[in-house]
């Protein structure tokens, strides 16, 4: 499956949910652990079936490794540990989402249900007090109440540089 994000702004895609004017928001919605989350669609480049990683054993909390995707060396990101979750084995029915924030990185989740198109309305806001909250928002569809992921939060930020720079 491939999503198209919308026009970039400012050479990169906008990425965080806006409610303003109660515009429709697309959400992609999919699994880690038993439990559904949300991810914003305008920060979704790609979804990828698993492939095999290069661990980082001293990477940042989070950051499973690096996986080489057409010449760009991304960072694997895994939020089970933000999100309370024990860490399962890599397995061939997972996913990696490509992610745009700060910077681009990939999402690990174990699986990709559906996209969503859901009304300002049906958002609730998150409240407590920290800036890059990892769930900012969470959307109630068909009875369900559905945490939304920040990418902004989940981006780990720039973990290479070019050797002897």
């Amino acid at each position: 499956m491939v999503v198209q994000p919308r026009s970039p702004v400012g050479g990169r895609t906008p990425s965080r949910v806006s409610l303003r004017d109660g515009a429709e928001q697309l959400l992609l919605i999919g699994r880690i652990g038993d439990r559904p989350f949300a991810v914003p669609v305008l920060a979704v480049e790609r979804i990828l079936p698993m492939a095999a990683v290069a661990t980082l054993p001293e990477a940042r909390p989070g950051v499973m490794g690096v996986l080489n995707l057409s010449g760009s060396v991304l960072p694997v990101v895994d939020a089970r540990p933000r999100l309370g979750l024990p860490r399962p084995e890599f397995h061939p029915d997972q996913r990696l989402l490509v992610v745009s924030a700060e910077t681009r990185y990939l999402l690990w989740m174990d699986s990709v249900e559906r996209i969503v198109s859901s009304p300002a309305q049906s958002f609730d806001t998150v409240e407590v007090g920290t800036e890059r909250m990892l769930v900012p928002f969470v959307v109630c569809l068909d009875g369900e109440v559905i945490p939304v992921l920040s990418p902004e939060a989940l981006d780990p930020g720039p973990i290479l540089r070019p050797a002897g720079a």
